[in-house]
């Protein structure tokens, strides 16, 4: 009877709509584009600086090596002082693309009813779940923390590419 008069106060996932439409997409692709030259936002051009920027691989290798010879798990020390690349890590395993306002994975093959994605608030930080399925064998399953600036997620899946908006 108690439990009737407190509901629980733990956070759930909760399901994100996946959409097929791609004329969203082409509208979300060609939002990206006008917010270049002068009017693009400081995060915008620092992550396309950072796409670009390839002498900055050899600095992240050798500091996976001196991490490596500390005894230390790169991915997990820097997880901690850095959360959000766990998210950059999970599309660069699954060949995928990282935006200012989202990311693009492939996942050719699969059927838009074959992936499930939830987003989970908790007290630290907002988490993102994809979970892929195919008949046969295990479901790949991702959870990764969302950037701070990301709010209501949006999901598209076409021509075999996810794509997801915040």
């Amino acid at each position: 009877m108690e439990a009737t008069q407190h509901p629980p106060t733990m956070s759930t996932w909760e399901p994100v709509v996946l959409q097929t439409d791609s004329e969203q997409d082409e509208q979300a692709s060609t939002d990206v584009k006008k917010q270049m030259g002068l009017e693009a936002l400081p995060e915008q051009l620092h992550a396309d600086f950072q796409a670009t920027a390839s002498h900055l691989d050899e600095v992240q290798m050798n500091h996976k090596l001196v991490l490596v010879a500390a005894g230390m798990i790169p991915e997990s020390h820097l997880a901690e002082i850095e959360p959000e690349r766990q998210l950059a890590w999970m599309v660069e395993q699954l060949h995928g693309t990282m935006n200012p306002d989202g990311l693009s994975i492939p996942l050719m093959g699969a059927k838009a009813s074959d992936i499930e994605i939830s987003t989970l608030n908790d007290e630290v930080q907002r988490k993102l779940k994809i979970i892929v399925k195919e008949q046969g064998h295990d479901n790949l399953q991702r959870v990764v923390p969302l950037p701070s600036e990301a709010r209501e997620i949006q999901a598209h899946f076409i021509n075999g590419r996810l794509h997801l908006r915040w």
